[in-house]
């Protein structure tokens, strides 16, 4: 018996490869982001952390 079916390996491959888009959307969204400063707040790390809250919160 084959352990694997080809229909397995298919869902597989598709979940693996929306993880690494998620991934990088994610990491693209939080860099926009972070990059929109000059507003009264915190820079650094903890502005970039901010922003990303404010983003989540709508």
């Amino acid at each position: 018996m084959q352990p694997r079916t080809n229909a397995g390996r298919r869902t597989r491959n598709t979940v693996v490869l929306a993880l690494i888009v998620a991934g990088l959307w994610a990491g693209v969204a939080l860099t926009r982001g972070a990059a929109r400063t000059g507003e009264s707040g915190p820079t650094g790390p903890v502005g970039h952390f901010s922003r990303a809250v404010q983003l989540i919160r709508g």
